[in-house]
């Protein structure tokens, strides 16, 4: 195919950024703080979250006096697929809820995407946890994606060695003198 046949597409003169954190209280709080640094630097935001996080953002912190000075920072909502009733605030739940994000909210993300309900997205960061189903659906609609890590390197290593700690025995850790 030639140049003069392919579709011509047109391209924001702003690049537009969706956000996607994982809905737990340290990945939001760290994503919000990132949409706020491309915000300053002149960059649109949309910050994709669920329903129910959303719910309590705008319930008990002031969100929309802190972004107020952004106008190309936009916040949208996207369901988590559970119950309104879901307990969603302990270990167990974030799995629930991840799991459940993981089942259902692939196609309603895309057909927000599609849709351009997210605005002209030129670029998707999303949770590390969400590496699944974001991907798939960036590929699909040929978008740019970067992953974001909200948890320390501390932290993330543990995760990554967890199964070499539990093969190797170590798990309850042994040789540590209680006494002081």
């Amino acid at each position: 195919m030639d140049q003069k046949q392919r579709p011509q597409v047109e391209v924001p003169t702003t690049p537009r950024v969706l956000i996607f954190p994982l809905p737990a209280q340290g990945h939001v709080t760290s994503m919000l703080t990132l949409a706020e640094l491309l915000s300053l630097c002149g960059i649109d935001v949309t910050f994709l979250n669920t329903d129910h996080v959303h719910n309590r953002l705008f319930r008990h912190a002031d969100i929309e006096a802190r972004f107020a000075d952004y106008p190309g920072l936009l916040f949208r909502t996207i369901s988590d697929g559970l119950p309104d009733d879901h307990p969603r605030s302990n270990d167990r739940s974030i799995t629930e809820v991840l799991h459940s994000m993981i089942a259902t909210t692939k196609p309603v993300l895309n057909e927000m995407l599609v849709s351009g309900a997210l605005g002209s997205v030129t670029c998707i960061i999303a949770d590390g946890a969400f590496a699944g189903f974001v991907t798939n659906s960036a590929c699909e609609l040929h978008v740019p994606i970067i992953y974001y890590q909200p948890a320390s390197a501390c932290c993330l290593w543990t995760l990554l060695c967890f199964d070499d700690i539990i093969k190797a025995g170590e798990l309850p850790i042994r040789g540590i003198n209680s006494k002081s």
